[in-house]
């Protein structure tokens, strides 16, 4: 038997009871960014045969989470990649800082930070021409041209914005509001019934100082996430994807957007234990007959090969590499 059934973080309450103690106390909203059936009821199961299953601690959620236009099971959400040229904003409308929050580094970290928050969500603050430059969301569903594999549709895309993703978002999805003016995106944004307010003239001040800074020549530009916006765009692939030199409050680029964001649940690094061939092993080490573990189950290998943290995109590679070990230890138990 091949236990192949995906991580945790489909279930609420497998999340909070095994939530990273770095990150403090779970948020009141996480967001579900899993499979509804990755809910570890197998893990159950195997504990229960005497497997040992650790670190389920060690879980890789994302700070940037939405509410899904159109949910499909409770608490669903949408992962997004948050636009390098908006600014992430605390609960109350101020940046964060001193260090800004800038997606691409340090997911981990990003959902520490919002979590030191007593009210644990955000503010991504971006305009239009940001949004259709480099707002993009995780998962095949919301990505349709490289799924489908439609290069030309692809190409579009990243030359002239992502306009179907965008619209569909702003219309239908609860925690995008849009302002001609700051005064306005606040009081969409307070009308969202928060736990906080957010203070327009509050917002306006923090714009309006990272603004100032794209008024600087380039040497003289102290600020963290324009240096981060500036080193990426070295690499050609991020070039097209990334603004250059963007101000938030530009006539030419409205209107404003607000994004409020929530945890969200995604992928399990612990899981249940095993040796290199797939085979569960009980609490004393020794592995259990007839019984194999793969992919996420695992801990995309060995019960948690990624310990605390992951490199994004190395997930797909433990799954493929762990079933391929199990087929060959099951294929030759057989012959």
């Amino acid at each position: 038997m091949v236990v192949a059934s995906g991580g945790i973080n489909g279930c609420d309450q497998k999340v909070r009871n095994h939530w990273q103690p770095a990150w403090g106390q779970s948020p009141e909203v996480i967001l579900n960014g899993s499979h509804q059936f990755a809910d570890g009821l197998l893990h159950d199961a195997v504990t229960q045969v005497g497997g040992n299953v650790t670190h389920l601690e060690k879980m890789w959620d994302y700070a940037a989470g939405v509410h899904h236009p159109r949910p499909r099971k409770p608490r669903h959400g949408l992962s997004l990649v948050p636009p390098k040229s908006a600014l992430w904003m605390t609960a109350q409308g101020t940046r964060f800082g001193p260090e800004p929050l800038v997606s691409g580094y340090d997911t981990w970290e990003l959902v520490r930070r919002v979590c030191e928050q007593e009210q644990k969500y955000s503010w991504a603050i971006l305009n239009r021409k940001i949004a259709l430059k480099e707002l993009a969301i995780s998962g095949a569903e919301s990505n349709p041209s490289v799924r489908d594999k439609k290069k030309l549709k692809f190409l579009k895309t990243i030359l002239f914005g992502n306009r179907e993703l965008v619209d569909d978002m702003v219309e239908n999805c609860v925690d995008f509001v849009t302002g001609s003016t700051v005064e306005e995106l606040a009081e969409k944004m307070n009308a969202l019934e928060n736990p906080v307010k957010v203070e327009a003239e509050t917002l306006l001040r923090e714009i309006s100082a990272y603004d100032a800074q794209l008024d600087r020549p380039v040497k003289y530009r102290n600020d963290e996430q324009l240096r981060r916006i500036a080193h990426l765009r070295q690499y050609r692939g991020d070039r097209v994807r990334i603004a250059k030199d963007q101000k938030i409050l530009d006539p030419k680029a409205m209107p404003l957007i607000a994004i409020r964001q929530f945890i969200i649940s995604r992928k399990s690094l612990g899981g249940i234990q095993t040796n290199l061939d797939g085979q569960v092993l009980g609490e004393e080490g020794y592995p259990i007959d007839g019984l194999f573990a793969v992919g996420e189950a695992a801990g995309f290998g060995g019960g948690g090969v990624h310990g605390q943290r992951a490199l994004e995109g190395t997930f797909l590679g433990g799954c493929v590499l762990t079933a391929r070990y199990a087929a060959q230890k099951i294929a030759g138990d057989l012959v």
